[in-house]
């Protein structure tokens, strides 16, 4: 069985020879690559020599289109700040206010700023992989989307005090991401992953999920052609996963380091996908072993009741992750497979 058809049995909840490994390495691929991290998160094909790095290297069940939050950011207008270590990231918005927002001229998918390069790399990545590796693209949650225009405390005002424009925001919004998630799909994902921030407890309380976001995510995902994962985008979402079954297209919930398998599983019920929960912070300085005895433990605890994905839980694995600790994640899942006869 190969990686392809191991994910896509374990979304749609039928046998694998073994639980499928997901990683993030993003920025991990142009260290592999000897690629500096402007050139990565510029050039299609700098993307995609540093995913096959990683493929090459580790041998996991996923390759990742292109992704970093500042791309979104400077297509709606927004300032990039550049770093040599990590991710580029948001160094000044496009707007201030919900008017400005509403203001602003929509992307276009296939022509404004960065977008094209994301779309190229992911159109790369699929003719290389087709039917045999999954290409999973990662995009901002619909929840999340307006950050890009606002940042986030600019977002989060908007929400608090002025529920009226938050709602015109997230219909205006919702169009683009519409447009943006065909766009990625024609270009070859497999699957899309959902960053919504608002999701996490250290973000937003349940009921104004329940209230604002979870509706207008539903309405989205709706439209979308095809499979959604709901990511937390950092920190603990157990307080509102029973909330989420019914939402159109999910396949899969990434959940957070700090929440329980077995209780995510309950909540959620006998689908979706689970995804998670080892901790990347950890991941560096961690020993091998380590890092295998957690992979272990998590599949233990969420393996049996099917439809689970072992995985780091947040974005980005560190640069200074040695190799042998994403090497140790796969050789858990291979040992779970055989009886964890190789177990000490």
């Amino acid at each position: 069985m190969n990686a392809y058809e191991r994910v896509m049995n374990t979304l749609r909840g039928l046998p694998v020879d073994r639980t499928p490994v997901f990683a993030v390495l993003g920025a991990y691929g142009g260290k592999l690559s000897n690629t500096d991290l402007r050139t990565l998160y510029s050039d299609a094909g700098a993307w995609v020599a540093g995913q096959r790095a990683v493929q090459e290297t580790f041998g996991l069940d996923m390759a990742l289109a292109s992704f970093d939050s500042s791309a979104y950011a400077e297509a709606f207008g927004g300032e990039v700040a550049w770093f040599s270590n990590q991710a580029p990231n948001l160094r000044r918005p496009a707007a201030k206010t919900a008017r400005e927002v509403l203001a602003l001229a929509m992307p276009d998918p296939r022509r404004t700023a960065r977008l094209p390069v994301i779309l190229e790399a992911t159109r790369r990545l699929a003719n290389i992989y087709r039917d045999r590796v999954p290409v999973i693209a990662a995009m901002p949650g619909a929840s999340a989307l307006p950050i890009m225009m606002l940042g986030l405390e600019g977002w989060m005002e908007v929400v608090l005090f002025d529920e009226p424009a938050a709602r015109q925001i997230l219909e205006r919004t919702g169009q683009f991401y519409v447009a943006w998630a065909a766009a990625l799909l024609e270009a070859g994902a497999t699957a899309l992953v959902a960053l919504e921030s608002f999701a996490t407890a250290d973000i937003a309380p349940r009921e104004l999920f329940a209230s604002l976001f979870l509706p207008h995510i539903r309405a989205v995902y709706a439209q979308v052609g095809g499979p959604m994962i709901f990511h937390h985008s950092g920190g603990r979402i157990g307080h509102i996963l029973d909330l989420l079954p019914g939402t159109p297209q999910l396949a899969g919930v990434v959940v957070g380091s700090k929440d329980n398998l077995a209780e995510a599983r309950r909540l959620l019920g006998p689908a979706p996908a689970l995804i998670g929960n080892l901790d990347n912070l950890s991941l560096p300085t961690a020993s091998a072993d380590e890092v295998r005895a957690r992979s272990l433990a998590c599949l233990r605890a969420a393996a049996p009741t099917g439809r689970y994905i072992l995985s780091n839980s947040a974005a980005d694995i560190p640069l200074s992750t040695p190799p042998e600790n994403v090497r140790a994640m796969l050789q858990a899942s291979v040992d779970y497979a055989a009886g964890e006869r190789s177990v000490a």
